[in-house]
């Protein structure tokens, strides 16, 4: 059963892709996370408005301090996605907050035969 294929490929891989950005915006989103207390979980989707969007793929990983970006192939459309680490000044509690930093449009490149 492959839950996890792009719907324009026979094995599963995804294509070639360029990513274009549509538009960039900054819009809070819900995460779902497959181990939420593991070290490194793995985004399975998330909430954006009252719509999921299931990840398809996770194209790209990319860390700074205090935050993680994550470009997403979903169900919906490609993505890019912030994980931020927020310090509450008095308490110096640290928190985590996941923002929806960019759509993007997908061009498949095609390959060589």
């Amino acid at each position: 059963m492959p839950s996890r294929q792009y719907p324009g490929s026979a094995d599963g891989d995804l294509p070639t892709l360029l990513f274009l950005e549509r538009a960039a915006v900054v819009e809070p989103v819900n995460v779902e996370l497959d181990r939420p207390m593991a070290v490194h979980p793995q985004v399975t989707g998330f909430w954006r408005g009252g719509d999921f969007y299931r990840t398809v793929k996770i194209v790209e990983t990319r860390y700074e301090y205090g935050e993680t970006y994550l470009r997403v192939v979903t169900d919906r459309g490609c993505v890019d996605l912030r994980r931020v680490r927020v310090t509450d000044p008095r308490t110096l509690r640290t928190r985590t907050t996941w923002e929806l930093c960019a759509e993007l449009d997908a061009i498949e490149i095609p390959r060589p035969k």
